[in-house]
């Protein structure tokens, strides 16, 4: 979503204002997501460029529009690369990011489908609501609601199809 442009600013104090309160959102999303790291600087360097163009046109993107420009570079970036099922390897390798203390939450997430946990992630990890996350997938926020309460009850029972372990015996106990 884009916010009229405020008036009387220049579109670089517009620029700034923009890149001030999403540049830190944008590379921690991308951050999180590709590897190696540097990789990340690039496409948020490549997203700003994009929101440079947008502000010079007269627009004012929100935080939620501009990750969701992020998610689409990164995308294309997985598509147009030959690197890209090197990245996906060394992503399923790492299992998750951001990395997840609690074993078993760990193990839940990595079990669910990926769309599954990109919604937790964004929604948890990212603190983004239903409407934002509708804005940087590109779907109706009944949708992601729906998708997210879907997601939810799939991490739910995988938590629950874990056994427990009990910490004084170290047996594995079913709740």
């Amino acid at each position: 979503m884009m916010m009229p442009p405020s008036p009387g600013l220049a579109p670089e104090e517009r620029f700034a204002a923009v890149h001030a309160a999403c540049h830190d959102t944008v590379y921690r999303y991308l951050a999180r997501r590709i590897i190696p790291a540097h990789l990340a600087e690039d496409l948020t360097g490549e997203v700003f460029m994009i929101v440079w163009e947008k502000v010079r046109a007269g627009s004012e993107p929100e935080i939620a529009y501009v990750v969701g420009i992020a998610r689409n570079l990164l995308r294309n970036a997985y598509k147009a690369s030959a690197k890209a099922s090197k990245l996906r390897l060394a992503l399923a390798q790492e299992h998750l990011r951001p990395t997840v203390d609690n074993p078993l939450v760990a193990s839940a997430l990595t079990a669910l489908k990926e769309n599954e946990r990109e919604l937790l992630l964004l929604s948890y990890w990212d603190s983004f609501s239903s409407e934002e996350i509708a804005v940087i997938l590109g779907s109706s926020p009944g949708a992601v609601r729906v998708r997210l309460h879907r997601a939810r009850r799939s991490f739910a029972e995988h938590i629950g199809s874990y056994p427990l372990r009990n910490s004084s015996l170290g047996e594995a106990t079913q709740s």
